[in-house]
């Protein structure tokens, strides 16, 4: 596309679509890049008008820096066309027109072919705003691909058909970029960022509402149910009255409501049931332990009662019982008003770590888990021996037969520690098992309470405390007396009830049962009160745990104003489970709520919503067209949509980018080090295969600082599954090309292992792939890396149950920013700016002209302004500039200097350096060597080129310029001295990612 009103904007949308192709975005349109100049031009009203020498500064450095990148083929760069000239070509016309004043054909320049001050900021930042654009487009994409059940890629089809088609087909209304429709736009699944990113031009926004009408139509016929059940509210007790809980036999323990209206019955029938049967198995194999124990002890013959066979299907219909017991437990704790208080020692829920019970059993289950591993790692030994012998020494050599017995009997023994730890991991639940209601002792529920007598017993001593306060208020009544002050009567009446609470104390200890917490008296009255929240301005709270989605419903009050009685309304907002916890269980319900999802000033962004769609969306579920789980369509779920360029799936962009990068460095760039290695470890958790299986793993923001800083990242793992456990580290790191990798091939250096027969016998198993899988996807990284044995086709994701939810809540710690916060966040960035650029035109020093600063030789991210180079490293330090050798970058003497030697050095000849006024630097042969023209012979434009590692094409007739900033004249020392740059020159236009908005994600 060219742009016939100024030849340098035209070059610079040309150098942006190859910028926007480095970073691997290939999926635009023209109409993108004049829209977005428009509306960036808008944004930066009120930037200095440059003057005719600053334009021509900038235009050529940014000359300098297309011909410099040697990505950019010559006929792109060069090429002599009306209809579609080169990026250097259209440079040199605009060149041509400001010296001039007439554009190719004689015409006087008119206001519109001149640049101004907000033309020229918009074009140095618009990679910014195009990148911007593209990953919004992404982010829709998947919203819609996910939303109708197709892929990504037919998502972009749809979008390309809409924007492509002829203005007689679609709305051809005018729109304005600095109108309101972006700050009302609403899309459920659409975040902040991406609403603030969204471009804006008139094709995109027919496109967009044509989509939307489409995808909304879609999620309207999908199957719908409320995100909040009745299970799922909690009504608050006003302060001074008590909470219903849902108590007795049957009962689910939780407030809000009645034994006889608990929408928890089949819940707790069927844990109960699953509870039965794991003690009812448990029992039978502690019965067989014992007597094995009993006869290993007297040398009895024993014969057992049970193969191994039926004693492991045994243990595994245990755990699993006890797995679906535990589960239940949990949730109805969890979704409780008080949440689920889990013991730090044991891991069991329904008791801190003060009050465990299994210390010692921790203890133990810790030396069978080491026994267990012993075993095994002889077991590995032997194998190898064996499998080195078989091949040397004959099949009856007696080492050999010695080695292979000894195998089995680590093998059966390993075998029986095994079932030993499993044993002991359900006798950690058992004794873990709580008497809530009851005594509040550990190893038996209420119903098996071997003190309900006594329970019993205190609990009509209560009811009897009850009518004597009745009686003793009813004469007080009927004498007109005050009920709180007690008479020698009314003392009389508790005398004896106070004699019989001592005597139940007494017994309460007796039977191991703290007195404070089931006693007699006050002490009693206030234990059997239930201690759910209450709150005098919340009426309800309504939650999912899948979901995040909360509801805060304020009760109806009247207004002193005039008297009227104001409704009560439900806010919606989305909360992390953990947080909902404390929140339940904070001492004020109403504080909390006003300090966290009341607060004031953007305080409370993070339990927001996108927008009104969203907060819309959130309030119910839909079948999910891509992964068939019941999910909110809003933003927080993320299923993978296939062929995703928006998501951590993103193979296609990657690859497009590694090939780019590949050909950057095809021309000569270094090769990294191998990085040090770091170990990473454990700090997030998930749960998969219908929370039968749990996935311990490093937290992805430290892998990222690790591979970031270079470092290969030994990520801790350990991973449960129903049949085996998987433990060890994984191997992560960056290639060549910044992306990260991930391999769980011993070769690489990880050490994962499981306790699974496959992996004993082949050294890999499903297990591992599916953890590396899981574990590659947390850390956007590709596994199994290129050359590890282990790649292969990924497992087959397993097809979800029809009533599965999807796991969408926030994490702890969740952190967004509104689209008002973005958007003021990026107004006075570009108020910075303006400011600084009215300082730098008024001083003549043309610092505004860049877009960017120096840049990273491999990665072209940003680095620090260099003031010191060396041929052992460059400095930001300027302290290192008096070092011996180093060349002071702000000297134009000393660089000038430092050229010529390095091109001696490198040429064995000599080559005229010069510096002109505005402190450009100027690259030629000798005077003596020139051609009558004073230009350089094309051999010697050749060789010049070869010592400056730079294409042919980019050395002109008169030789090479550079501009006046220390990147530059750190890249072209590098250059001379024969060494790939290690640090590029200053960017007059930038790439999205070296521009400090970007850096600062705002």
């Amino acid at each position: 596309m060219v742009c016939r009103e100024n030849k340098g904007r035209s070059a610079v949308i040309g150098y942006q679509k190859h910028l926007l192709r480095q970073l691997g975005f290939r999926d635009y349109d023209d109409f993108e890049l004049q829209s977005g100049i428009h509306e960036f031009g808008h944004q930066y009203e009120g930037f200095p008008k440059p003057t005719e020498k600053e334009q021509l500064q900038f235009l050529k450095g940014l000359k300098q820096q297309i011909e410099s990148d040697p990505r950019i083929t010559a006929a792109d760069k060069y090429r002599e066309s009306d209809k579609q000239p080169g990026m250097v070509t259209r440079i040199d016309q605009e060149i041509a027109r400001l010296k001039t004043g007439k554009d190719e054909h004689g015409r006087p320049l008119q206001s519109k072919h001149k640049m101004r001050g907000q033309d020229l900021a918009a074009m140095q930042r618009l990679g910014v705003l195009l990148q911007r654009n593209q990953e919004a487009k992404d982010g829709y994409f998947d919203v819609y691909a996910r939303s109708m059940g197709v892929d990504a890629k037919t998502a972009r089809a749809r979008w390309k058909e809409l924007v492509r088609r002829q203005k007689s087909e679609r709305e051809n209304t005018r729109v304005s970029l600095t109108d309101s429709w972006r700050d009302n736009l609403a899309v459920s699944g659409f975040t902040s960022r991406h609403q603030a990113d969204l471009g804006q031009s008139n094709v995109s926004r027919e496109a967009l509402r044509i989509m939307e009408e489409e995808r909304r139509a879609k999620l309207a016929s999908l199957p719908t149910r409320p995100t909040i059940t009745s299970a799922q509210r909690v009504r608050m007790a006003e302060p001074g009255q008590s909470t219903v809980q849902c108590t007795g036999q049957g009962g689910c323990g939780q407030f809000g409501h009645e034994r006889s209206a608990c929408p928890n019955e089949k819940v707790v029938q069927d844990r109960d049931n699953a509870r039965a049967r794991w003690k009812d198995i448990d029992a039978k194999i502690r019965a067989e332990r014992e007597r094995a124990d009993e006869h290993a002890r007297n040398d009895w013959a024993y014969i057992a009662s049970y193969s191994h066979k039926e004693m492991a299907q045994m243990r595994e219909e245990r755990d699993l019982a006890l797995k679906y017991d535990q589960q239940a437990t949990h949730e109805l704790a969890a979704s409780g008003p008080q949440g689920a208080v889990r013991c730090g020692t044991c891991q069991q829920f329904g008791h801190e770590s003060g009050e465990c019970p299994n210390p010692s059993r921790v203890d133990e289950l810790n030396d069978l888990r080491d026994k267990v591993n012993q075993y095994y790692d002889r077991m590995d030994t032997l194998s190898d021996w064996i499998s080195a012998a078989e091949d040397e020494v004959p099949a009856d050599d007696p080492e050999l037969k010695r080695w292979r017995q000894e195998y089995g009997n680590n093998e059966f023994f390993a075998q029986q520690a095994v079932g030993q730890y499993r044993d002991k991991k359900a006798e950690i639940a058992t004794a873990a098992v709580r008497c809530e209601g009851g005594c509040g002792q550990f190893g038996h529920v209420r119903e098996e309470c071997p003190n309900a007598a006594l329970l019993d017993e205190v609990a009509a001593h209560v009811q009897e405390a009850e009518k004597i306060g009745e009686q003793i208020r009813h004469r007080a009544q009927l004498r007109g007396q005050n009920p709180d002050k007690l008479t020698e009567a009314d003392h009389e009446l508790y005398d004896d009830w106070f004699a019989k609470s001592v005597d139940i104390d007494k017994r309460l200890l007796a039977a191991g049962i703290d007195p404070h917490q089931v006693s007699t008296g006050t002490a009693l009255s206030q234990a059997k009160k239930p201690s759910g929240p209450a709150s005098a301005r919340i009426q309800e709270v309504g939650y999912n745990a899948d979901t995040g989605y909360l509801e805060v419903t304020t009760r109806p009050y009247t207004r002193k104003s005039d008297g009227k009685v104001m409704p009560a309304k439900t806010y919606a907002y989305r909360m992390s489970p953990s947080e909902h916890q404390q929140m339940m269980a904070a001492s004020s319900l109403t504080s909390y709520v006003s300090q966290s999802v009341w607060a004031k000033n953007g305080a409370n962004a993070a339990y927001q919503f996108e927008n009104v769609a969203e907060a819309a969306e959130a309030s119910v579920q839909r079948k999910c067209p891509t992964c068939g789980r019941w999910a909110s369509m809003t933003s927080a779920h993320t299923c993978p949509v296939p062929g995703s360029r928006a998501g951590q799936d993103d193979s296609a962009r990657r690859a497009w980018i590694k090939a780019e990068k590949q050909a950057a460095r095809a021309v000569g760039r270094p090769v990294q080090m191998p990085p040090q290695m770091t170990t990473v470890a454990l700090g997030a958790r998930l749960r998969f295969g219908n929370n039968t299986g749990t996935l311990d793993y490093a937290d992805r923001k430290r892998i990222d600082a690790a591979l970031a800083s270079g470092k290969v990242a030994a990520a801790e793992v350990r991973a449960s599954f129903l049949d085996a456990n998987v433990t060890g580290k994984a191997i992560a790191w960056n290639d060549a090309d910044g992306q990260a990798k991930l391999s769980t091939d011993r070769e690489d250096g990880a050490t994962l292992q499981c306790t699974c027969r496959a992996f004993k016998k082949d050294g890999t198993c499903k297990h591992v792939r599916v953890v590396g899988a899981a574990m590659a996807s947390r850390y956007a990284a590709d596994h199994p890396a290129v050359g590890s044995p282990l790649r292969a086709a990924p497992l087959p994701a397993p097809k979800p149950t029809r009533d599965e939810t999807a796991k969408d809540a926030p994490e702890e710690g969740f952190a967004r920013m509104t689209y008002a916060q973005i958007r003021q966040r990026r107004a006075d960035l570009r108020g910075k700016e303006r400011d600084h650029a009215r300082r730098s035109s008024a001083a003549g020093d043309g610092q505004w002209l860049r877009a960017a600063g120096a840049v990273d030789g491999v990665t072209g991210k940003r680095v620090k302004t260099p003031q010191a180079w060396t041929e052992r490293g460059i400095s930001a330090d300027p302290a290192d500039s008096s070092a011996s050798g180093a060349v002071r970058l702000d000297q134009a003497k000393d660089v000038q200097d430092g050229l010529r030697a390095g091109l001696r050095s490198n040429t064995g000849k000599h080559w005229s350096v010069t510096c002109k006024p505005d402190g450009w630097l100027h690259i030629t042969t000798a005077l003596q060597r020139r051609t009558s023209d004073r230009e350089i012979t094309m051999p010697e434009r050749i060789e010049l080129a070869k010592a400056l590692k730079m294409p042919v094409h980019t050395v002109s007739a008169h030789g090479v310029s550079i501009p006046p900033d220390n990147g530059w004249r750190a890249e072209f020392l590098d250059r001379a001295h024969g060494k790939n740059p290690r640090v590029l020159g200053e960017r007059f236009v930038a790439r999205a990612d070296q521009r400090h908005e970007t850096l600062l994600n705002i």
